[in-house]
């Protein structure tokens, strides 16, 4: 019975994400097809229209003359100016004056003055439709191995490919002459309307330059020392000109503390007050980082990431339950630290990602196979647990907002469901769920199809060993205004005779926290396991200037008193 009501929460919570008041119910797309929410995008901007019979028919393929009706509707273009004699076409033929807007924009060719309207669309007549009407330009990087660079359709569909409409298939080949589906096009067509139209570069608030891709525009940004890039709307997209702020997330500034096997073994009420406020020399103290993010990545013997160190049963996530809740433990510690300060401050719980294959044991030694249901099982268990924990400890000064998947992409389909259901089992205890994915994370754009209620995107160009470090923090920042998250800080752990080397990633991202303007944003702090600590109570004048760095650029003025 418990397995059966796991799996209709989990169906429950899926379809919840996936159903809105406007969506239209076709028999034959149900939201488990793989273009779902793209066929209900085209529909509801009325591009696309279902059969009196209420099929979709995402499998039929599309004629060349419907979709130049679906793109001119896309575009709302009305005027012909000088109509192309047609062999085939009369002025009185249904889509004539589509086809017509579609040749005068030069989307399509036409064989011996004969359109074809009744033709089978072919990717690469796709790749060129799309790529003119857009004004996509490739970059010439394109290597599918059935399109060579000298091929007459290469430069749509490389072009295509740079904008990130089309992935291609996985055995490296386009297919250009395969013909498209209903579905296909829906779905090319939404992608193109779910990236900005074009790109503004500003520097000193005003637009220096305007580019339909977002590579230029960095390109061009490199010249401007406080320049930042900002997505335009579309004709059926707005964008935020700026990252999520606190209002939208819950979280202002958050601190990520690890307390893992062989991270942190142990904390104490000096460590926090690193992170609680900042002391400036005239012994006044300036507020920090509000909200903390409590997790462990390792476990006696292995690994909670999704990873092949990842065995862990019900005795392991006990284990770290039982030390995230320790005396000396960061929970205990944080709150002692808090109570000195007169600070209440947020925290979130990590949730362990539970591994996809093999045995899972429960407390009593009994094994389950690993399925959705069972990892279901473990993962709320560990919920109520860490919840009747916190109500036991009594906690003063540090309040439970919620809890944080540990995982930084979701790569599979069933991931999806499970955190749908998660989060719904999460949302019965009113606490929040919050995600933070990796820079190339997979479908870190649909955050909030996962039923997330935040998301902070890692720029990861922290490491000595990345190249294009600027390029990824634009990237990052922009990606972040897109799709509504904040963004993920991030900085090693430098010993004093290593600090050096990351002198050049540090500069960077503090210059950028200025220039997006992270003091009004949501942002969390990735710093090992204890940076910050070592920027306050190391005496090193480099340690002390980035801690410095910190208080100018993160934190809005706010003298608190301590010990009130």
């Amino acid at each position: 019975m418990k397995k059966w009501i796991t799996l209709i929460a989990a169906l429950l919570a899926t379809l919840l994400f996936a159903s809105s008041a406007s969506a239209t119910y076709y028999k034959d797309v149900t939201y488990t097809h793989w273009a779902y929410q793209d066929i209900q995008f085209m529909t509801k901007h009325r591009i696309i229209n279902g059969y009196s019979t209420g099929q979709f028919k995402p499998g039929a393929t599309i004629t060349r003359k419907d979709a130049a009706v679906m793109m001119v509707r896309a575009l709302q273009l009305d005027d012909v100016t000088k109509p192309v004699p047609l062999k085939d076409m009369r002025n009185t033929s249904p889509g004539y004056r589509e086809v017509q807007i579609a040749l005068q924009q030069k989307w399509f060719s036409t064989y011996e003055d004969e359109f074809k309207p009744n033709a089978i669309l072919t990717r690469d007549e796709m790749a060129k439709a799309l790529a003119t009407a857009f004004a996509y330009e490739g970059n010439g990087t394109s290597v599918f191995t059935d399109v060579p660079y000298n091929h007459p359709y290469y430069p749509y569909i490389d072009a295509i490919l740079a904008f990130e409409v089309t992935e291609g298939y996985t055995d490296k080949t386009y297919r250009p002459l395969e013909l498209v589906t209903r579905a296909q096009f829906s779905a090319f067509l939404s992608r193109v309307f779910h990236q900005p139209i074009a790109y503004e570069l500003r520097s000193g608030g005003e637009v220096v330059y305007t580019d339909a891709s977002l590579d230029r525009t960095i390109d061009m940004a490199a010249f401007y020392n406080d320049g930042t890039i900002h997505p335009q709307d579309n004709r059926f997209m707005n964008f935020s000109q700026e990252l999520s702020s606190a209002n939208k997330t819950d979280i202002k500034a958050g601190a990520l503390i690890y307390n893992g096997l062989t991270e942190n073994d142990s904390f104490t009420t000096d460590f926090f007050d690193s992170y609680l406020s900042y002391q400036d020399p005239s012994g006044s103290a300036q507020a920090m980082f509000d909200s903390f993010v409590v997790l462990g990545l390792r476990y006696p013997g292995g690994e909670f990431a999704e990873t092949a160190r990842n065995n862990a049963h019900y005795r392991d996530y006990q284990w770290y339950i039982e030390r995230t809740y320790q005396q000396d433990g960061a929970l205990h510690q944080l709150n002692e630290a808090a109570k000195l300060q007169n600070r209440q401050v947020d925290v979130y719980l990590t949730i362990p990602y539970p591994k996809r294959n093999g045995i899972i044991e429960d407390l009593n030694g009994r094994q389950f196979e690993v399925d959705n249901y069972t990892r279901s099982d473990l993962t709320r268990w560990y919920v109520d647990q860490m919840i009747t924990r916190w109500n036991q400890a009594g906690f003063s000064n540090i309040n439970f907002k919620g809890f944080y998947w540990l995982n930084e992409t979701v790569k599979v389909d069933s991931d999806g469901a499970l955190l749908s259901s998660l989060s719904a089992h999460i949302r019965k205890y009113q606490k929040k769920f919050v995600y933070a994915p990796h820079a190339t994370s997979t479908n870190f754009k649909k955050w909030q199809n996962y039923s997330f209620d935040a998301a902070f995107l890692q720029p990861n160009a922290f490491r000595t060993s990345v190249k294009n470090k600027e390029e990824r923090l634009h990237r990052a920042f922009v990606n972040a205004q897109i799709y509504g998250s904040g963004i993920t800080l991030e900085v090693n752990s430098y010993g004093p005779h290593q600090i050096d080397e990351g002198q050049e990633a540090w500069d960077l991202y503090m210059n950028f926290a200025a220039r997006y303007d992270l003091k009004n944003s949501s942002f969390l702090f990735y710093q090992d396991r204890d940076m910050i600590h070592r920027m306050r109570t190391y005496d090193h004048p480099t340690y002390n200037q980035w801690y410095k760095d910190i208080q100018l650029n993160l934190f809005q003025p706010n003298d608190i008193t301590e010990g009130q």
